[in-house]
């Protein structure tokens, strides 16, 4: 013969009812709980904006920096051929496109290692070019200076 155990409740149901409705009471939050709650998040959704556009600002920044260390910047040059001195401004260019002296319409073929410039008329045909010394080569601030003021 089995004995059958005697199941046994640690609560009664009307205890257990008390409890639950006990902690209800501790979990809801009264009117001012709730506005801190809500500052709160307000709070903290604010902080998490500024720190994206602070991010993407940064971002665009870093990119203008690469950009205007990569581009190559208009130089200002002072030349001369026979007691002649002129100055130029002269924008190295890019892969792809050639030399430009801002002021002349002659195609211009450096040798700034050489402190050298030619001046060309047709690139195709060395016979049209001058050779000129460079005497002084200044940067791209004196550049600017010369291009906005005459």
């Amino acid at each position: 013969m089995a004995i059958n155990p005697k199941k046994q409740t640690l609560l009664n149901k009307s205890e257990f009812q008390k409890q639950q409705a006990a902690k209800k009471k501790k979990q809801r939050l009264s009117p001012q709980q709730k506005m801190r709650q809500q500052a709160l998040q307000q709070q903290a959704a604010t902080a998490e904006a500024p720190t994206k556009q602070g991010a993407k600002k940064l971002i665009f920044i870093g990119i203008l920096a690469v950009i205007a260390i990569l581009i190559p910047k208009p130089q200002l040059i002072t030349y001369k051929k026979l007691g002649l001195v002129a100055q130029s401004v002269y924008w190295p260019g890019l892969p792809g496109l050639k030399p430009v002296l801002f002021d002349s319409v002659l195609q211009p073929i450096p040798a700034l290692d050489r402190d050298t410039l030619y001046l060309c008329q047709d690139v195709s045909s060395p016979d049209t070019c001058q050779k000129y010394a460079i005497i002084k080569k200044e940067g791209f601030i004196a550049a600017m200076k010369n291009l906005i003021l005459n």
